[in-house]
């Protein structure tokens, strides 16, 4: 009685198994056969092709017949065995058949994804946040936000306008609350510190959101040449709008459409600006339009024909990277990255939103369980429906201010 195929049996059969074949020591690996017919993992796709060209090797006869065992059991692997195969068996009349009939044992792929969201290569996102410790500090200065990121925005944007009166004098350091606190004692500051203010107030509400340094055409000589705004990505109209902290305003098309600094600098005619604080509204707007002539914003800088990096009084124009299109600097933050795991053995979609300020994740409407590892409010997982058929899903990040803009996920079954 033949003893009992322990792991530990079977991993020195197949070495032995193994070493036959790659030393061309045919009867070895003959002799090894009732023991391989046991190793199930094996037998189909690789001992039964392996024994039939060792059994041609030695001229015993129906060497084909362990191929065609295996073929009838759904073997197809044939080019791994190759040219052994068609050395030992190309010259049978129905060999051609058997390579189709070997062809037609591959299975369909019991999943396949194909379709999913990509995010468009970007810079590196750079936000104007204050210090985490100081945080709370400027909460407690803040307008409540409102149900939506525009309104929230566009209510800071009226409380910034209005803190001070517009004047030259600058802080040359500090965050929001120290601007914050000098303005509570009767200083007043220029665009700059407007600038701070509205930008680190709109992260501290959970708007993404970076300061934006505008200049005029030759700016490296002159008076006047810059002025300091903030741009934020606004959730529910899924993209980026330029917002004038000093005049309480932000520029719109000739539908309403509020628009970010790209569109502007695209612009063949001075955009509308709308405002809604209480200071004085822009009154040549023709004149602020000329401001977008160059721009940069936190972290990057374009110029298609060339950067200047002097400004008016000598000072030199730092920026972390040099853009060519200004397209790198704006990625789309309803953007998704997926991914593939394995959840409970079965495959999986990870899904990583770009929205800096990502809460959840949403399947179809439906929250999304936070992934094991990983900040968890920056990775989700979701099983693949195995049934069946085609299958689609709508996937959407999840923000303070509700669902960003989804993105469809395709995948068929077998």
């Amino acid at each position: 009685m033949a003893a009992p195929l322990t792991s530990s049996r079977l991993a020195r059969v197949r070495t032995v198994a193994q070493d036959a074949m790659r030393g061309a020591r045919w009867w070895t690996l003959l002799d090894l056969e009732p023991t391989l017919r046991a190793d199930a993992e094996f037998w189909r796709d690789l001992w039964a092709p392996s024994l039939a060209i060792a059994a041609h090797k030695v001229g015993l006869k129906g060497a084909r017949a362990k191929l065609d065992e295996a073929i009838d059991a759904g073997f197809h692997q044939t080019d791994l065995f190759e040219p052994e195969l068609s050395a030992a068996f190309g010259a049978d009349p129905d060999w051609a058949a058997v390579l189709e009939r070997a062809k037609a044992n591959v299975p369909a792929p019991p999943l396949r994804i194909t379709a999913w969201p990509q995010p468009a290569p970007a810079a590196p996102l750079w936000l104007d946040r204050i210090q985490a410790h100081r945080e709370a500090q400027l909460l407690t200065r803040l307008p409540r936000p409102a149900a939506g990121a525009w309104r929230t925005a566009r209510d800071l944007l009226g409380w910034t306008s209005a803190l001070w009166r517009h004047a030259n004098a600058r802080i040359n350091a500090g965050d929001a609350v120290d601007v914050l606190e000098q303005v509570a004692n009767g200083a007043r500051y220029s665009c700059v510190e407007y600038s701070i203010v509205l930008a680190q107030a709109l992260n501290a509400l959970r708007i993404p959101a970076r300061r934006v340094w505008l200049r005029r055409g030759d700016y490296h000589d002159g008076v006047g040449q810059g002025h300091a705004v903030a741009e934020a990505w606004i959730d529910d109209l899924d993209r980026w709008v330029l917002l004038d902290g000093q005049h309480g305003a932000y520029w719109a098309d000739e539908d309403g459409r509020p628009l970010g600094l790209p569109e502007l600098q695209a612009r063949d005619r001075p955009a509308r600006p709308v405002h809604v604080g209480s200071r004085q509204a822009i009154q040549d707007p023709a004149l602020w339009s000329a401001y977008f002539a160059h721009a940069s914003v936190s972290g990057a800088a374009w110029a298609p024909g060339g950067y200047v990096p002097v400004f008016q009084d000598g000072q030199v124009l730092e920026t972390d990277r040099l853009l060519r299109d200004p397209a790198a600097a704006y990625p789309r933050l309803s953007d998704l990255a997926v991914g593939v795991v394995a959840q409970d053995g079965a495959p999986a979609v990870l899904i990583r939103p770009e929205h800096p300020y990502a809460t959840g994740g949403a399947w179809n409407g439906e929250p999304i369980a936070a992934a094991q590892k990983g900040p968890p409010e920056r990775r989700f997982t979701r099983a693949l429906d195995r049934d069946p058929g085609e299958h689609k899903a709508d996937l959407a990040a999840l923000t303070p201010y509700g669902a960003l803009a989804s993105r469809e996920l395709r995948w068929t079954a077998a």
